[in-house]
């Protein structure tokens, strides 16, 4: 595939958009030819494709002169892209619900326009008329801009969150990109690194107190930290407790996502530590679904486990399924979200399958689910969503997901979760602990990022350079004081 701009180039975002009409092996000639005069923008594509050539010649009134270079780039860039897929649609009919607007985070978007003094009408107008954001996606954003802005301003400037990362799982599924090892050649590691953990947590302790800063979230991820055993858990909980007020935690978060890995004794341990959080994670409750992608759980399991954690007095619930999974159509995406909401837990995310390379379902040939399916599966999703109570309070986008989707977050009212909302606006700093974390340093504007190793015996190994990470951070946090 051959791109090539002038007057204005967008090489990045175009690639973007160019990929998902064509393969990267295709004979696709893209030429994209930009002009601005008079306060109108032209862009003249043409793409030479199977012997033919097809066009498209687009204008656009805007007022570059007086506008903030941000929204000059952003308007330049979405031209650009509007007059590629509309030339390439012509050639093949790919459904973008999303129109041309790149980035992960669309309500972001929305929000920023509304700080930049556009009042809630003309951010969707620009949403419609410059994105072509379709207007059931242009509500969506609207709808987690709002709930993400009333959390987002609860935030206070001494606070931070903390990201504790257990690199294991029980096995791994084909279509996982996340941090994690199988615990059938990592298992051996795990009491090392348990060990080495709590030695973070004194460092990253010691750190905050000296800044003068407070936790008042905790979110322990991976992988699924429920492989850990109920010993494992109660010690990491303890180490949190000897060092921080748990007065001032909003939100104690426990990934369980793997029904498999849920014991009584584990969700004791973890509600006796202040877990009030957790996320049991079907994913999909067809069972023949689960055992193509390599869970080793049953729906059946999946209840269970439900009943478990709520006898162990856990009140906030999350549950994720994942939409376009092998094999699935929208009937039985349905089922299992239908299966999910008879549960009823408070919070319920909906994924959009994102095939990364490092996941194994990207080497294999698997029918995924068209992108017109998928969006049939998300806005059954939405509907059902706003029938049981639940609003849209995060949300996000990566590159390669089926259809150019969303992963949304839906919650009832009271239980949306703050650090989900932190982690996706990147408003407050996050340090991260553990394997495979990325700390994240706000300063102002800027962010700076710290990562850990990922793989748990590097880790253990090179635990000297963890320690002389949590410096950095530290002195990344006084410089933005």
């Amino acid at each position: 595939m051959l791109i090539i701009q002038n007057g204005y180039e967008c090489a990045y975002e175009l690639r973007l958009f160019a990929e998902m009409f064509f393969d990267k092996d295709e004979d696709a000639q893209i030429f994209s030819h930009f002009e601005y005069n008079d306060k109108r923008i032209n862009v003249y594509t043409q793409i030479n494709f199977a012997g033919k050539a097809y066009f498209e010649d687009l204008y656009f009134d805007f007022d570059a002169e007086n506008s903030s270079a941000q929204l000059k780039k952003k308007i330049f860039t979405a031209c650009c892209t509007r007059s590629f897929c509309h030339a390439a649609k012509k050639i093949r009919n790919v459904s973008i619900p999303w129109g041309v607007m790149c980035g992960i985070r669309p309500a972001k978007n929305y929000r920023e326009l509304e700080e930049q003094g556009f009042d809630d009408e003309q951010v969707q107008s620009i949403f419609k008329r410059v994105y072509e954001v379709s207007d059931e996606k242009t509500a969506l954003a609207r709808n987690v801009a709002m709930n993400e802005k009333a959390l987002l301003n609860q935030i206070d400037p001494d606070s931070v969150s903390l990201y504790i990362g257990i690199p294991f799982c029980p096995t791994r599924c084909v279509y996982c990109s996340f941090v994690s090892t199988d615990i059938r050649t990592s298992g051996k590691y795990m009491a090392e690194f348990v060990e080495k953990l709590l030695l973070e947590i004194d460092k990253t302790a010691q750190i905050i107190r000296r800044l003068g800063k407070f936790v008042d979230n905790i979110y322990i991820g991976g992988g699924t930290p429920t492989t850990l055993s109920a010993e494992d858990i109660k010690r990491i909980c303890e180490r949190l407790h000897k060092y921080f007020d748990f007065t001032k935690i909003k939100e104690f978060t426990l990934e369980a996502g793997r029904p498999d890995t849920i014991t009584p004794e584990k969700l004791s341990a973890a509600v006796e530590g202040g877990v009030d959080r957790i996320s049991i994670n079907p994913q999909s409750m067809n069972a023949v679904t689960l055992e193509r992608v390599g869970r080793t759980h049953s729906p059946q399991m999946v209840k269970d486990a439900f009943k478990m954690a709520r006898d162990a007095g856990i009140k906030n619930i999350n549950m994720d399924l994942i939409a376009g999974l092998p094999g699935e159509d929208a009937k039985m995406f349905k089922y299992s979200l239908d299966e999910v909401i008879s549960l009823d837990p408070e919070d319920i995310t909906v994924h959009s399958l994102c095939i990364k390379r490092a996941a194994d379902l990207n080497r294999r040939e698997k029918r995924l689910a068209e992108a017109d399916e998928m969006n049939r599966m998300l806005e059954y999703t939405q509907k059902r969503m706003y029938e049981t109570g639940r609003e849209p309070y995060y949300m996000y986008r990566q590159k390669n997901s089926s259809g150019n989707l969303e992963n949304v977050g839906y919650a009832k009212r009271g239980f949306m979760s703050t650090y989900n909302i932190n982690i996706m606006e990147e408003k407050q700093t996050i340090i991260a602990l553990g394997g495979g974390g990325s700390s994240k340093i706000v300063n102002g504007s800027r962010i700076e990022r710290v990562f850990n190793f990922k793989d748990p015996l590097e880790y253990i190994r090179r635990f000297d350079e963890i320690i002389k990470k949590k410096d950095e951070a530290a002195e990344l946090m006084e410089a933005g004081e």
